[in-house]
């Protein structure tokens, strides 16, 4: 059964403190590194900019907001908070440019298809779909061998959809990376601005959350996008709960692995669904063919 998104986040969290040893040596190191760097590089951070930023967005705020200038949450006034998102975001940005595609790499390939194999118990298959009068359709490719090209030339094939591949991984870093530095500013608005930032960002992010996934499929762009748009709601609310997780500072990283962890069970319980929408189609094939 296919859960609701927010729902996934929080068993990645789960499934992380119930299985880590499981998951391998490798993943340890990664994760402890992973912390170590946010640790070391987060905590210079506010120590030397949180004062400063505070000074600046009480002013902006006093001049800007004064009817909400004495509001507090919490009992902490909001010119403390919006400076706490503030540095959130600043220290998020800051460890997501130093650690860059390394520990993407590690959290969305070697980790999904890791927690995806073990949890999923499915092999993964090719798309199936319903249609509108209620039938199946289901991806086939027919391989013809002796139609297909010589060896150099399947490999030379092969090493140009890496180079894309690897190509589009690091566009789409750059793209999250830039609009994060340009949606930054929007924590100096109290309560509305963090909010949109993680909005914005966590949309950005959830047309990206089954990547893996896709590729595992072997999908079309097409399907991609159609199947991302039937879900959108989920994969939003699911992009957005994850950005709001990693804005944490220190434990934001720890999120981040997590997220992914999250996002496999979630393909996990979509790729059963699929098995049977596959198995129906077969039964109906099998059923025609007596």
């Amino acid at each position: 059964m296919v859960l609701p998104a927010p729902a996934y986040p929080v068993m990645g969290i789960v499934y992380l403190t119930r299985n880590i040893q499981l998951l391998g040596p490798q993943f340890i190191r990664s994760l402890a590194w992973a912390l170590g760097v946010a640790v070391s590089t987060i905590t210079p951070l506010i120590a030397l900019t949180f004062k400063s930023q505070q000074k600046l967005i009480t002013s902006v705020i006093d001049t800007a907001f004064p009817r909400i200038a004495g509001m507090k949450i919490l009992g902490i006034g909001i010119q403390t908070w919006s400076t706490m998102f503030l540095t959130m975001g600043e220290s998020s940005l800051l460890v997501g440019i130093i650690m860059g595609e390394l520990f993407k790499k590690e959290r969305s390939k070697g980790l999904f298809q890791t927690v995806l194999n073990k949890e999923g118990n499915v092999h993964v298959g090719p798309l199936a779909q319903v249609t509108e009068n209620g039938g199946i359709i289901v991806s086939t490719k027919v391989v013809d061998q002796q139609q297909q090209a010589s060896l150099s030339s399947r490999l030379h094939q092969q090493q140009h959809k890496i180079m894309d591949k690897a190509s589009s991984s690091t566009s789409h870093y750059g793209q999250r990376m830039g609009l994060w530095l340009v949606t930054l500013p929007l924590n100096f608005v109290p309560v509305a601005g963090p909010i949109a930032f993680c909005y914005l960002n966590g949309k950005v992010r959830s047309r990206y959350v089954h990547r893996q996934y896709f590729d595992m499929k072997e999908m079309t762009q097409k399907e991609r996008d159609d199947w991302i748009q039937t879900r959108k709601s989920q994969y939003t609310t699911f992009g957005v709960i994850a950005q709001g997780l990693e804005l944490i500072p220190f434990i934001g990283i720890l999120f981040g692995f997590t997220n992914t962890i999250g996002a496999a069970l979630w393909a996990a319980d979509l790729e059963r669904q699929q098995y049977e929408l596959r198995s129906r189609k077969l039964r109906e094939t099998n059923t025609a063919s007596m």
